[in-house]
């Protein structure tokens, strides 16, 4: 059996190419402000199975911060620079 390949990510950039394809493009952020982040891999899926998956993981997460007892807590600012209402959203 042939090994999966595992990437470390921290940043993500998403498209929408309307109405077949949503792209997960994964990435390693630069060291510094002016550059742009490299990009490592990028992931292609239908509309719905990119909701079924973001349903997915979100459930997960709730179920880690449960058994955790912990909240993932993010700043402020980061909900408005994403452009989500507030926590709400999550």
């Amino acid at each position: 059996m042939s090994e999966i390949p595992e990437y470390y990510s921290d940043a993500v950039e998403i498209n929408l190419n309307m109405p077949w394809t949503v792209a997960l493009t994964f990435g390693l952020r630069a060291t510094t402000p002016d550059q742009k982040p490299t990009e490592v891999v990028r992931v292609r899926m239908s509309p719905e199975h990119a909701k079924v998956t973001a349903m997915i993981l979100r459930k997960n997460i709730k179920k880690y911060e449960e058994q955790a007892k912990t909240s993932i807590n993010l700043p402020a600012e980061m909900y408005t620079r994403l452009g989500l209402d507030s926590i709400d959203d999550w």
